[in-house]
This record gives C-alpha cells, sequence and structure tokens, in this order.
C-alpha cells in the first residue's frame, strides 16, 4: 500500500521531533571527529537522512531510541569517508 502524502509528513515530522535534541550533540562529535564545520556539517546532514530513511522503513517500537541510531551512522558514515 502507498503513503499518502500527509502520511509521509506526518512520519518526518516525528522523525525530526525525535531527532531534534541529538543534532547539537551530533554536530559537536562530528566536529572534534573531522576538525573542520563543513565536513561535520556534511556528515550532520549525510547521518540524518540514512536515519531518516531507516526510520521510515521499519515499524520501530516507542522504546526505540534514536539517539544511540544518530550516533551509530555518525561514527558509520565518518569511517567510510
Amino acid at each position: 500500500m502507498k503513503k499518502t502524502k500527509f502520511q509521509n509528513n506526518k512520519e518526518s515530522n516525528t522523525y525530526k521531533k525525535l531527532a531534534l535534541p541529538f543534532q547539537r550533540r551530533l554536530y559537536r562529535t562530528a566536529l572534534i571527529l573531522t576538525k573542520s564545520s563543513n565536513l561535520a556539517e556534511t556528515l550532520v546532514v549525510e547521518t540524518n537522512i540514512k536515519a531518516r530513511k531507516l526510520y521510515h522503513q521499519q515499524k520501530l517500537d516507542k522504546n526505540f531510541n534514536i539517539g544511540v541510531l544518530l550516533f551509530q551512522f555518525l561514527l558509520k558514515n565518518f569511517k567510510s569517508d
């Protein structure tokens, strides 16, 4: 079954609410790892894209910790570059 535009927006808003509290820490961690503000910003964007995609593809329960997922993706993206 194809999702409606409303469902996609609702899921996107839910992801944003869950991920927003971690964005500063993600950026600070990325900045420490890369030592470059431009690379840190790129790393955070790539991390959010991957995490959002996984979040939308899977049915995650209420106990799901998006912070763990975000930092795992951040480190994985950093190591792969």
